[in-house]
């Protein structure tokens, strides 16, 4: 008797095309394609603008849209149909981590009973703590594959070269340039109608409210363009090379001590990953590139020297140092969980460091999960490059690796959180470093099923 072959059970699973494979059709924005419209909202759109009825933070354009960006991201969480296949995440970890800090620090605060004026800011602060984080989670599980990952960092160094430029011309015109932009149903909460100066000289800050936060989106930037600019061989030399020199420049013209130690801290992170005459060119460029700048504008090499060798006698630099004592006047009184996210408010005391600021508002507890997740985005970015297979991705993942350090130094010389472009280009990146790391490791179900 001939033996008739049974049927399987269940039919077996088509496989899923990897996304990752040249050629296939892409159906919809994806990840890429809304962190794109983040980060030109973010850029884009002045720091002083905002819907007043919202607050001057949370009711900005990138805000909002980063808030949308969290429902997005939760909405795929609830509706997917089957676990993902991914590895563990440290990023999400961490930053998980860092939620859970603010929200116990946040009822605790309520609980013990604040003023007036804090409630407010504090549920302000946790709705932009969420957006934040909205981004990188959307950044660490949304890159499709390696192709995307590179789309998003060309966008970012294409976008910290523009804003390099305009600082430039603000410079060289000692205006703002941004007069002429408004926006209907957005209110200014700062002018723009003068720069900030030093010495004399303007202090170009681009769309920002302030040098220092200019200093955080080029300083993150920079490292990005040059991996590109070195190694990205596929796109013209003009494209590549024009962020590098334009954001050198712009750091040494906007008169800012934190602009050229985040830029030095980004550039050293980057050598390790930098053939020997990579690093020649590189050295030679910058010596040359930083004589011409000093020959064309007479007293800005001595403003620059004056600025870290006089830095005892500096206004700025003391007053750094003199929050020390409030800082621990203020410890003392909420050690583990602060004070409460957002509600130290700027009449109180302006401490310009955002790690003592947020060891004030969420504690020590706080602190080390700030810390945690910063580290956790570098080792994340150190795994990509050790995970990389083409030089192209080693230099890229070292890149963002160097974006994060430099973001993370210069929140030591600012309230940064205080500050939208710093905050939100830091935690983008940060979203990137896991990003990066996933990708490297092979296609995972992504966002997009």
């Amino acid at each position: 008797m001939t033996r008739i072959a049974e049927a399987p059970a269940t039919a077996p699973r088509p496989q899923r095309p990897r996304p990752d494979l040249p050629g296939l059709p892409r159906r919809g924005p994806d990840a890429v394609t809304v962190l794109t419209v983040y980060l030109v909202l973010l850029l884009v759109i002045p720091s002083n603008l905002s819907f007043a009825s919202l607050g001057s933070t949370a009711g900005r354009p990138a805000t909002l849209w980063a808030l949308g960006a969290t429902l997005w991201w939760l909405w795929y969480q609830l509706q997917r149909s089957r676990p993902l296949r991914a590895p563990i995440q440290p990023v999400r970890i961490a930053v998980s981590g860092l939620l859970v800090a603010a929200a116990i620090s946040y009822a605790v605060a309520m609980l013990r009973g604040l003023v007036t004026s804090e409630v407010s800011v504090a549920d302000n602060a946790l709705l932009r703590l969420i957006a934040w984080t909205g981004i990188l989670l959307i950044a660490n599980d949304g890159l499709d594959d390696v192709e995307r990952f590179r789309t998003l960092l060309r966008r970012i160094a294409l976008a910290g070269g523009i804003m390099a430029t305009l600082g430039i011309l603000q410079f060289i015109t000692g205006q703002s340039l941004l007069s002429w932009l408004q926006i209907p149903g957005m209110t200014s909460n700062v002018s723009f109608a003068g720069l900030d100066t030093r010495s004399g000289f303007v202090r170009a800050a681009g769309t920002a409210s302030h040098p220092l936060e200019y200093g955080v989106v080029i300083s993150t930037a920079f490292p990005i363009a040059v991996a590109l600019a070195l190694e990205d061989k596929t796109r013209s030399k003009l494209i590549r090379w024009f962020p590098i020199p334009a954001i050198a420049v712009a750091s040494l013209l906007s008169v800012s001590r934190s602009a050229l130690i985040g830029l030095l801290a980004g550039a050293l992170l980057l050598v390790p990953v930098l053939s020997r005459r990579a690093r020649v060119l590189f050295a030679v460029g910058g010596v040359v590139g930083a004589a011409a700048v000093f020959a064309l504008v007479p007293g800005l090499a001595g403003t620059i020297r004056g600025m870290f060798t006089g830095i005892a006698g500096d206004s700025s630099a003391l007053s750094r140092v003199d929050s020390y004592d409030s800082f621990f006047e203020y410890f003392q009184r909420f050690p583990v969980f602060g004070k409460g996210f957002g509600t130290f408010l700027a009449n109180y005391h302006i401490f310009d460091n955002e790690y003592l600021l947020l060891t004030v508002e969420l504690g020590a507890v706080g602190l080390v999960a700030m810390l945690s997740l910063l580290g956790t985005a570098a080792w994340s970015a150190a795994r990509a490059r050790a995970l990389a297979h083409t030089p192209l991705d080693r230099a890229l993942s070292q890149a963002v690796l160097a974006s994060v350090a430099a973001g993370g130094i210069l929140m030591a010389f600012f309230d940064g959180f205080s500050f939208p472009m710093a905050v939100g280009m830091l935690f983008l990146m940060i979203g990137i470093c896991g990003g990066a790391r996933r990708v490297m490791m092979g296609p995972t179900n992504l966002l997009r099923e």
